[in-house]
């Protein structure tokens, strides 16, 4: 539901990944202190001042959404990372570390949107920098998962996408991936038992930034069949946390030509 919004603009996703970040990050160390992060199950931002110090943390972006990157490090409470992601005359991805990462709990925030192909290259080229790096622990914050419609066989001789690039990512070195509301939860099992993922769910923080505004016959609605289970719980969510019980439902039926090709829409609801 989130995936486009939090890969170009991070309105909602800078609270969600920042608490991610936290707890994977004190879990690591053994601390319990993340829960200063939230108020409750609705995350909201926080005074950098109080969040809780995260030692040997550093945060790195490259060009996909820098501006996700530096809020995220802002709300988390350090600095964000220096790196250069540029290209050499030929097109090729060109990186340089700026900084000693030995040792450190390393944070890669790179959604794989459109160019979905440069900013895939450029994630996989920083995760294995940072291995070589000698970096502790490298987590791979991925808002938007690039390929991840192609979770499955669709048709003979096509390839299942989602799992080749969880590949991709766990050769290059990957310890840990965090996404956001991911197109399809069996996702996580693409990667091996030793790299956890975390899925995070985006409509935590939308919930509360649209139940916060004075909002009159509010509808949901799912762009397709598939998302109808998250569209009822975002409307359960404003129902019952913010009182909206005219909170509508509904949902887009897609007559599709092919793949990527629609040739109608109707609205149902």
């Amino acid at each position: 539901m989130f995936r486009q919004l939090v890969a170009r603009h991070g309105k909602f996703s800078s609270v969600a990944l920042a608490v991610g970040f936290a707890g994977a990050a004190l879990g690591a160390q053994q601390q319990t202190q993340s829960a200063a992060l939230a108020e409750d199950s609705f995350p909201r931002a926080a005074p950098v001042a109080k969040q809780p110090k995260i030692n040997g943390l550093k945060i790195f972006s490259g060009n996909a959404n820098h501006e996700l990157a530096a809020n995220v490090a802002k709300l988390v409470g350090v600095q964000l990372g220096k790196i250069t992601v540029e290209r050499f005359a030929d097109g090729e991805v060109n990186l340089m570390v700026h900084e000693n990462v030995r040792g450190k709990d390393v944070y890669i925030v790179q959604p794989t949107c459109v160019p979905v192909n440069e900013n895939l290259m450029e994630l996989l080229l920083m995760v294995s920098t940072m291995r070589r790096s000698s970096a502790r622990r490298i987590t791979a914050v991925i808002p938007y998962y690039g390929y991840a419609r192609q979770d499955r066989k669709m048709a003979a001789r096509v390839p299942i996408s989602a799992a080749d690039v969880a590949r991709l990512l766990e050769a290059m070195g990957v310890d840990r991936v965090i996404a956001v509301d991911l197109h399809c939860g069996q996702i996580q099992g693409f990667f091996g038992p030793h790299v956890p993922v975390d899925n995070l769910d985006g409509g935590l923080v939308g919930v509360s930034y649209f139940g916060n505004h004075e909002l009159v016959n509010p509808v949901v609605v799912s762009p397709d069949a598939g998302g109808v289970a998250r569209a009822k719980k975002f409307r359960e969510w404003l129902v019952g946390k913010y009182g909206l019980p005219n909170t509508g439902l509904a949902m887009i039926i897609k007559q599709r030509i092919k793949a990527g090709e629609i040739d109608r829409m109707d609205l149902v609801g």
